[in-house]
């Protein structure tokens, strides 16, 4: 496993120049020498500087805000050349655009699978038919377990 690397401006020119030219980020930061989670910590903690008051920040990580501030900024910068060419090849191109179309027709689903896999991660997600083809009965039985255990009056766990 790699070791951590240092912020230096050296490292944050490189990132940051591979960046501009619209390179993926992981592939910026790996082209750099940089552990991919080293790179997510100074984002953090510059991301978390910038939106800091004034007077709470701490003034050792004024740089880093200001490499999250530009990595940001450059990358909502690639993604506007990109969307440029995209709309662009579409005028030459009719299936393109009709794909463009399907694509941004499709963003909410894509937002929905995404939050039913993160709550699936963190084990908050109830599939439907857990409760939908649950008896009154067995939704009564299961909501007594959970009123048990939350007041610690049954050791025993829902099931």
């Amino acid at each position: 496993m790699p070791h951590p690397t240092a912020f230096t401006p050296k490292v944050a020119a490189l990132i940051l120049g591979a960046r501009l030219v619209g390179t993926p980020l992981r592939v910026c930061v790996k082209a750099a020498g940089v552990p991919w989670s080293t790179f997510c910590g100074w984002l953090t903690t510059g991301r978390a500087y910038n939106a800091a008051d004034e007077h709470k920040r701490n003034a050792k990580h004024h740089d880093l805000g200001e490499f999250a501030a530009s990595i940001d900024k450059a990358g909502a910068q690639a993604e506007a050349v990109l969307y440029q060419r995209v709309l662009k090849a579409t005028e030459k191109d009719g299936g393109l655009a009709l794909k463009l179309l399907q694509w941004r027709a499709d963003a909410p689903l894509r937002a929905a699978r995404l939050d039913v896999e993160r709550q699936r991660a963190q084990g908050t997600f109830v599939e439907r038919h857990e409760i939908a083809n649950a008896t009154d009965d067995a939704l009564l039985e299961e909501a007594r377990a959970l009123a048990a255990a939350l007041s610690g009056s049954d050791p025993s766990a829902p099931h």
